[in-house]
C-alpha cells in the first residue's frame, strides 16, 4: 500500500524530500485571495432572467474558466454531511483503509472506488509526489457501481449517493445553460454522460513552500464541480496564480479540456493548482462530470467562416492515455487532435 499522508503522524517537522517539489513548480510567493472569481445565482436561471444568467455564465467561462454557484438546488445540510462523511473516511485506521488503497491504477480504470497517495498510475515512477490523498470511484446513473463504495463509515453509501444525484441534477442546469450560451439545441448535453467522484485530502503541511498538494493541470472531463470549505485552489490567469476563495454553500464550476473541443475553441479549460498550509488540512469534493465517448466540436457552430479546429476522437480510448502523460503541460493533450489552419 501507498504511504497514505492521512496515516502519518498527525505532527511532521519537515516534507519528505519524496515530496519536494522541483523549484520552478514551487509557490513561489503566497498568493493572496484578491481578484474574486465569478458569483452566479442559478436560482435566477429558472425564470425571466435566465438569459442574463446565460450571459454571464458564458463571460465567466471565457475569462476565468471557473465560476462559484449560489442558490443551486443542493442542500447545505447534503453538502455538509457529505463533507462529514468524506472527513470520518480519511480519518479511519490505516489498516481500514488499506482495501481501497491496493492495485489503484487498476480499480480506477475499473471505475471501484480506490484510495492513493499523489497519483493512482504514476505513484511508483513519480520524480516527486504531491501533498495530498485520493478517494476516487465511479457515480453512474444506474447505481451499480455503489457494491465498490466504501461501507465505512456506515452511512458513505446512503449520503454520498443521495449528494452524487443531486449534484448530478445540477451539473445538467449547469451544462444546459452552457448550450444555450452557445446556441446549440436544447438538451445537446442530454445524454448519459459519465460520473465520477474524486475527493481530495490535503493534510496540514510543515512547509508550504516545498510542495503543492496538486500541481497546474487541466481537467480531462466535461466539467468539474467542487465543494470546499478551506483555502487552496489557484487558478492561472494572465499569468499570474489567483485564489479561489471558499464562500459557504457554493460549488465552484471550471471547464475541461472536451468543452474547449466542442465549443471549437471558444471556451478555453484554464490551469489550476492547489497549496496546502501549516494550520488546517483541507478536504474538497470533486465531481467530474464525463463526456461519452466521442468528442468533436458542435456541428452547429462550424462554418465557412469557423472550420473545425479539432479532429473527433474517442475519449477514453485515445484522449485519457494522452491526457494522462502530459498531464502537467496543461493544453499539450490536446495538440494531437488539433487541425492546422
Amino acid at each position: 500500500m501507498a504511504d497514505l499522508i492521512s496515516s502519518w503522524p498527525n505532527k511532521l517537522d519537515a516534507v519528505p524530500p519524496k515530496y519536494c517539489i522541483p523549484m520552478h513548480e514551487r509557490p513561489a510567493d503566497p498568493v493572496q485571495i484578491g481578484e474574486r472569481i465569478p458569483v452566479i445565482d442559478l436560482g435566477k436561471a429558472m425564470g425571466e432572467e435566465r438569459p442574463v444568467v446565460v450571459q454571464e455564465l458564458m463571460k465567466a467561462f471565457e475569462e476565468y474558466g471557473f465560476f462559484q454557484v449560489i442558490n443551486h438546488g443542493v442542500s447545505d445540510d447534503l453538502m455538509k454531511e457529505a463533507m462529514k462523511v468524506y472527513k470520518e473516511f480519511f480519518s479511519l485506521p490505516a489498516e481500514e483503509k488499506a482495501s481501497y488503497a491496493k492495485d489503484a491504477a487498476n480499480n480506477t480504470a475499473r471505475g471501484a472506488a480506490t484510495l492513493y497517495t499523489s497519483s493512482a498510475k504514476h505513484y511508483d515512477s513519480e520524480e516527486h509526489r504531491y501533498w495530498r490523498d485520493v478517494l476516487e470511484h465511479s457515480a453512474n446513473l444506474d447505481g451499480k457501481d455503489k457494491v465498490t463504495w466504501p461501507d465505512n463509515p456506515p452511512r458513505y453509501r446512503e449520503v454520498i449517493g443521495s449528494y452524487s444525484d443531486e449534484v448530478r441534477k445540477l451539473s445538467k442546469i449547469i451544462l444546459g445553460l452552457v448550450a444555450e450560451g452557445l446556441g446549440l439545441e436544447a438538451g445537446f448535453f442530454d445524454k448519459e454522460l459519465g460520473q465520477r467522484m474524486l475527493v481530495n485530502h490535503y493534510p496540514a503541511c510543515p512547509d508550504p513552500s516545498l510542495t503543492l498538494g496538486v500541481g497546474g493541470h487541466c481537467d480531462p472531463n466535461l466539467i468539474t464541480i467542487i465543494q470546499q470549505e478551506v483555502y487552496g485552489l489557484q487558478l492561472l490567469k494572465d499569468d499570474k496564480w489567483i485564489g479561489v476563495e471558499p464562500i459557504p454553500g457554493a460549488f465552484v464550476v471550471n471547464s475541461g479540456l472536451p468543452i474547449t473541443v466542442i465549443s471549437n475553441g471558444k471556451l478555453a479549460s484554464v490551469a489550476h493548482r492547489v497549496v496546502t498550509n501549516t494550520t488546517h488540512s483541507r478536504t474538497s469534493i470533486g465531481t467530474f462530470i464525463c463526456p461519452d465517448d466521442i468528442v468533436v466540436p458542435a456541428k452547429a457552430l462550424l462554418g465557412p467562416d469557423n472550420p473545425p479546429r479539432f479532429k473527433s476522437f474517442k475519449w477514453g480510448e485515445e484522449f485519457m492515455p494522452h491526457y494522462l502523460s502530459k498531464k502537467s503541460v496543461y493544453h499539450a493533450s490536446l495538440e494531437p487532435f488539433k487541425i492546422d489552419a
